[in-house]
């Protein structure tokens, strides 16, 4: 009881965001640092709270994308090309309920086998050395190049320039200055909140405001009735959201992917199995709202395996919580963390907690969410552009971290152009300072062979292999960027 506020005020705020178009849990997690220090005190606070805001959030992002067709997130894409159809018909409440439902249900199905069992699966990584951690990160890498995108040349690109720019700072080895132009403020490194802003928030932010606002209709004297329609599609295709909630778990748990990439696996599998419908996918099909649902929340759940057992992010937003983390004093992956049975209960209770008051606050929302939707996105881009601002200024708090705030803008509207990797770059920034220092371990007690000479790192180097030929001559991805 003593951590119920946080609980709350988590799924609350995180809810929130899920339901403002573009937001989502990325979004809201960056902005916990301008408020950082309310959670220093007791570090399980914040455990509590960023895992009710990305629970609530991922929930939460169904909305405006059935409704304004606009994604409430990256992960929330599919859910529109049969989502929106279905509002544009007077069936809105029937296509959140089918999405709540499904999305909620594989959230607490793979919620359940991710962390009930997470501290038996603590004990895989006393069998990781150097080698198997090497070759975990070059999968992250792989992953992320060439599955999470068709453009794998362009994601290479992407990964390396964030590499180059997460080792930009003090020389581990001298201690000196590095790569730095003789700008003395990024001496100690360029800061992360200013980089997750410009390039993962901002892009999205401009693409909303300057996309027309649509809004549908929710036609019916009782929306409970639709309400109770899509508690009937979501058990009549169960087998559907089943399905993209096993894709999305098993996208959620290779290390780096994430985002989009799950949803619209599942949804290509719900088109791909179910042909010859009356109704055609993209013109108002439930099935195309519960196959590509059934991946939200699974994702987001098996996502944490690989951040809190190896520190590697299993999805972009992972990333924010791993800085976060750290800030206050819980460093992923470590030893320490892995026997702390605080942190694991803390974590699964607040998930199974924060995803059953979601679910019946979502369910009940439906009924106002057409009124709420009806706010241009104009209204929202200004508080949300201050929140992200004012996090990302909280380093020095002079002119130097608005220039730098500026830049990452300016750099995320470029990548996004450019249609590189922007989930490669994030994980190439955040990953580079690891993967400096197990690479400079392993040259320095192994053989360049020596991840051939152990079962665990060949099966790694094997899995990577595959999907550099997977992503490089099979990879049809609807996903150009990310």
């Amino acid at each position: 009881m003593e951590y119920l506020f946080w609980l709350l005020a988590g799924t609350l705020y995180g809810f929130i965001f899920g339901i403002i178009p573009v937001a989502g849990a990325a979004t809201g997690l960056i902005t916990i640092f301008s408020f950082l220090d309310v959670f220093r005190a007791d570090p399980y606070t914040l455990v509590i709270f960023t895992t009710a805001l990305v629970v609530a959030s991922t929930i939460g992002d169904s909305f405006s994308s059935v409704v304004m067709n606009i994604p409430g997130a990256g992960g929330s894409a599919a859910t529109m090309v049969d989502g929106f159809p279905l509002a544009q018909q007077g069936q809105a409440g029937r296509a959140l309920s089918a999405s709540i439902v499904t999305s909620s249900v594989n959230g607490l199905i793979w919620g359940v086998l991710v962390f009930m069992f997470l501290p038996m699966y603590a004990v895989l990584v006393l069998k990781f050395g150097l080698p198997e951690m090497l070759m975990f990160l070059i999968l992250a890498f792989g992953s992320v190049c060439f599955i999470n995108s068709k453009y794998w040349f362009r994601g290479i690109i992407a990964l390396c320039i964030g590499t180059f720019l997460g080792l930009v700072g003090l020389d581990p080895i001298t201690g000196s200055a590095r790569y730095t132009g003789g700008w003395d403020y990024i001496a100690n490194g360029i800061q992360l909140v200013p980089i997750l802003a410009g390039i993962l928030a901002f892009p999205e932010l401009v693409e909303a405001y300057r996309k027309p606002h649509e809004v549908a209709k929710l036609e019916s004297k009782n929306p409970w009735q639709q309400i109770w329609q899509g508690f009937v599609d979501s058990w009549q295709h169960k087998w559907d959201g089943l399905r993209g909630g096993a894709i999305g778990a098993f996208v959620g748990v290779i290390p780096g992917i994430g985002g989009s990439i799950a949803d619209w696996l599942a949804y290509g599998q719900t088109v791909a199995i179910n042909k010859n419908e009356k109704i055609p996918f993209g013109e108002g099909n439930i099935k195309g709202v519960v196959g590509s649902e059934g991946a939200n929340n699974a994702q987001k759940a098996t996502s944490y395996v690989p951040t809190i057992l190896f520190g590697v992010p299993g999805a972009p937003f992972e990333v924010i919580i791993l800085s976060l983390f750290v800030l206050v004093g819980l460093e992923l992956g470590t030893p320490t963390l892995l026997s702390d049975t605080k942190f694991f209960s803390t974590i699964t209770y607040s998930y199974m907690l924060s995803l059953l008051i979601t679910f019946v606050i979502a369910i009940f929302f439906i009924r106002y969410a057409v009124r709420a939707m009806t706010v241009p996105f104009k209204y929202y881009f200004w508080p949300i552009m201050a929140l992200l601002l004012w996090s990302s200024v909280q380093y020095t708090g002079y002119w130097e971290d608005y220039l730098m705030f500026a830049i990452c803008c300016a750099a995320g509207l470029i990548i996004k152009h450019l249609k590189l990797s922007r989930a490669a770059f994030i994980i190439g920034f955040a990953l580079s300072d690891q993967l400096e220092k197990v690479f400079g371990q392993y040259t320095t007690l192994y053989p360049w062979d020596g991840i051939f000479h152990r079962p665990i790192s060949l099966t790694l180097f094997v899995i990577t292999v595959i999907i550099v030929v997977y992503g490089i001559f099979f990879n049809k991805s609807k996903i150009s960027y990310v």
